[in-house]
């Protein structure tokens, strides 16, 4: 028998677009790819140049720079340099607490390695990154430091004889 046009009507094809931005190099390459449904496809990405931070994100979501995925329905892969400039929504929280405290966090700056910021409470300050690793200092928050992973937007804190973790995730438009 033939249905529609005889097309097969057997496992599904999905479409994988790739887009690799400037800067970042790895696999698979920038294109759109047709696969079966339950193809198994590996990915590894990595900054050319070794100080600059990247991120990858699989349908809007951040993943690993390196790992595996399942195609099930169509997939959109972005491999680029991670810029933190924007608003960052920051949950802190000290060693001691049971709760954590947010704020919003802009960071400004002329290139994606280093500026100043400002918060919603009145606070500012300056920031780096430096072997992918994010240092923001408060200049005027009783020497409150941040720091970790940038790509991850995670990490440690100090200030005001107190320490803690954070984290952070971009502010929607």
């Amino acid at each position: 028998l033939c249905f529609n046009g005889c097309k097969d009507f057997g496992v599904p094809d999905w479409t994988l677009n790739i887009t690799i931005g400037e800067g970042v190099g790895g696999t698979p390459e920038a294109g759109t790819y047709l696969y079966q449904e339950l193809t198994l496809i590996e990915y590894n990405y990595y900054p050319l140049e070794s100080q600059y931070p990247i991120e990858v994100l699989v349908n809007g979501n951040r993943w690993d720079l390196a790992g595996e995925f399942i195609v099930y329905s169509d997939i959109t892969v972005v491999a680029q340099l991670f810029d933190i400039r924007g608003t960052w929504v920051v949950s802190y929280k000290e060693t001691s607490a049971a709760t954590s405290t947010d704020f919003n966090l802009t960071f400004t700056g002329s290139t994606i390695l280093s500026g100043t910021f400002t918060d919603d409470r009145g606070y500012n300050g300056t920031w780096t990154i430096a072997d992918k690793k994010l240092t923001a200092t408060f200049s005027n928050w009783s020497n409150y430091i941040f720091t970790g992973t940038a790509a991850n937007m995670s990490g440690d804190w100090t200030g005001d004889g107190k320490t803690g973790t954070w984290s952070a995730y971009r502010k929607a438009d």
